[in-house]
């Protein structure tokens, strides 16, 4: 008898989500094909969020690419690439996130700027890092574009994952166990010393 391949073909995952075809007028309000995302996600979630879009019907969707993932763009034998023919929705940047907050901020205008030059309406960032980071949020959100995830004022709420542990620990609800003030720890590392501290205080005007 022949084996089914559940990897490749799960009806419950693998399936029609062309919701503007549904026979209900309710769920065909939910469809998304008009949409125009930009991927700046890497890896796995990158894969991801192509094939779901592709079941859903959004065709107009590019990706980012960093130059380390470039050296072997020529040759690259990742799914992601191997599924996006098209070169030009392959976008090219430096890095992802930038190694200071400098470049941060400047990879988050180059971002918002290859989206506007593209045609894409929409950013999707994953499920970490940039997709918690409320100033990149608020950033896309003034530049007119949609961020697919939390807007930058329920993030700015919820606070960062410490503050938002703290704040569920402060209301009994349970959450995963570790440590709850890596703010903290990551501030007196990088300034270990009180006169350090003291002239971030002074110089960020805290």
């Amino acid at each position: 008898m022949a084996q089914n391949d559940y990897y490749t073909n799960n009806p419950l995952i693998h399936r029609d989500h062309h919701l503007s075809q549904s026979d209900s007028e309710w769920v065909r309000s939910f469809s998304c094909e008009d949409l125009k995302p930009l991927i700046v996600c890497r890896g796995p979630i990158r894969l991801e969020a192509m094939t779901v879009y592709e079941e859903m019907g959004i065709s107009h969707y590019g990706i980012l690419l960093s130059e380390k993932d470039s050296i072997v763009y020529p040759n690259a034998l990742s799914p992601e690439l191997r599924m996006l023919t098209d070169n030009s929705r392959v976008h090219r940047v430096p890095d992802y996130t930038g190694a200071s907050k400098e470049e941060r901020l400047e990879r988050i205008g180059q971002i918002i700027q290859i989206a506007k030059d593209n045609g894409y309406d929409a950013i999707f960032s994953g499920y970490g890092f940039m997709a918690e980071d409320d100033e990149f949020v608020a950033a896309i959100e003034d530049a007119g574009l949609k961020f697919i995830g939390p807007c930058a004022a329920t993030q700015r709420g919820a606070g960062k994952k410490d503050e938002a542990k703290r704040t569920a620990l402060s209301v009994n609800v349970s959450v995963t166990p570790g440590i709850d003030n890596v703010t903290a720890r990551t501030l007196v590392t990088k300034h270990p010393s009180r006169e350090a501290l003291l002239a971030v205080v002074k110089s960020e005007g805290l």
